[in-house]
């Protein structure tokens, strides 16, 4: 036993210069202090300024080169934002925004976009104008137009700021903006020279849209009626001769090409902002857009002179069906497509020659004809006046309207004789509201 005490004396003897020197160390530490976030973070700020300038020093290389670098990390990370959150921040931050023009923001197009190639079917196609309740408008007057009757812009595709600001943009906030390249434009485009801003906008109802009298003027008595007029060409000078003549509306057939279709919003140069146009309609239909004692008149433009027109009912059933303008005498032995879907009504290949046609009587187009209320219908030139045309003609107690030509020229083109017809109602319609 005496062996053993003076044993752990002489061990306890050996450690005691160890254990003096780690209580004088715990000792000598200060007691935790409890501080504010505002002094903990400037306490940090210190430790990281001395972290940066002062080398790491041999006690913290014993205990650990990996454990010192993971904390020093750490604080950093915890006083320092990264550079690339800091270039982030800054991107999305409303004010450092970059791509915006007056408090509207844009974006850029980026190569593959597939909003581009649905532009181009949605220009091509009825079927899916129709599906879709889209339009396609190009250049910036037709665009400008059509936010001033109202109509819905979705989205507008631009090649510049310049471009965009031509327009009003107090109508565009509920628009998506989308700047494109130039060379996009021209594919999209179907003309030479395209005008850098195209625009899809929610198919317009005539009920929704806003016509002004100020800009355009009173609207006279007088009503276009197009009667399955097939040619974008035809149809679009039609209806802008329709506007600048001061139609009351624009009635249109189930026969007749698309109103939308891009060749004929290019040729009517605004025409569709003007004044109502009503498309898809049947003859029962018309009838009931029409004003009370209506007065409908037809175009009829045969070759030769007045004195050679005054026939009898027995000398025109002896002529040739052509002689008769815009009159169908025969069926189309082939049906017409100006678009991938246009549907063909037979109701159209009636033969006008059947006893049953209306005879009308026929005056040149200077003679008074337009007293009241009146509305003239246009047929197309590849199947002519309709037969509903004539009998609703007859039942209003209209005429055949002639506009005569010198011997061995061809018969005016359907919009020509539109031209003709609506700015000779225009003028005795003014001489009766004088």
């Amino acid at each position: 036993m005496a062996t053993l005490m003076r044993y752990v004396g002489g061990v306890c003897a050996g450690l005691e210069p160890t254990w003096t020197v780690r209580i004088s160390r715990y000792v000598r530490r200060r007691p935790l202090t409890v501080r504010s976030e505002s002094e903990c973070s400037g306490v940090l700020d210190l430790r990281v300024k001395s972290l940066d300038s002062a080398p790491v020093n041999e006690t913290e290389r014993s205990v650990g080169q990996k454990h010192g670098a993971e904390a020093r990390a750490a604080s950093l990370h915890f006083t320092r934002p990264r550079p690339q959150e800091t270039e982030s921040r800054e991107a999305t931050s409303p004010s450092t925004f970059s791509n915006q023009i007056d408090g509207l923001r844009y974006e850029k197009a980026q190569p593959g976009d597939k909003r581009l190639s649905r532009l181009v079917n949605l220009a091509r196609s009825k079927k899916l104008r129709e599906q879709q309740g889209k339009i396609l408008l190009e250049g910036r007057r037709l665009i400008s137009e059509a936010l001033d009757a109202g109509a819905s812009p979705q989205t507008i595709f631009f090649t510049s700021v310049e471009r965009l600001q031509e327009l009003p943009l107090s109508k565009l906030a509920h628009a998506g903006l989308i700047r494109v390249k130039p060379e996009d434009i021209r594919i999209l485009s179907d003309v030479d020279t395209p005008q850098d801003l195209l625009a899809v906008f929610k198919r317009p109802k005539v009920s929704q849209m806003q016509f002004s009298e100020e800009k355009y003027g009173k609207a006279l008595p007088l009503t276009l009626i197009c009667d399955n007029m097939r040619d974008p060409g035809n149809l679009g000078t039609a209806l802008h001769c329709a506007a600048a003549a001061g139609c009351r509306s624009v009635l249109l057939t189930k026969g007749c090409v698309d109103i939308w279709e891009p060749k004929v919003l290019r040729v009517a140069m605004g025409a569709h902002f003007c004044l109502p146009l009503i498309p898809s309609l049947t003859w029962t239909d018309i009838q009931t857009h029409l004003p009370a004692n209506t007065t409908v008149h037809v175009a009829d433009n045969c070759r030769g002179t007045i004195k050679e027109h005054e026939f009898s009912v027995a000398s025109q059933q002896q002529k040739k069906a052509g002689d008769y303008g815009w009159v169908s005498s025969r069926r189309n032995p082939r049906k017409i497509h100006y678009e991938d879907d246009f549907s063909y009504d037979e109701d159209y290949e009636e033969d006008s020659c059947s006893p049953t046609r209306p005879v009308l009587e026929t005056q040149p187009y200077h003679i008074r004809w337009a007293s009241r209320h009146t509305a003239v219908v246009i047929g197309g030139e590849t199947h002519g006046l309709s037969h509903e045309a004539l009998h609703l003609a007859g039942q209003t107690g209209g005429r055949r309207l002639l506009i005569p030509m010198v011997q061995g020229v061809d018969s005016l083109n359907s919009a020509m004789a539109t031209s003709v017809l609506l700015f000779e109602g225009r003028r005795q319609l003014m001489h009766v509201t004088e």
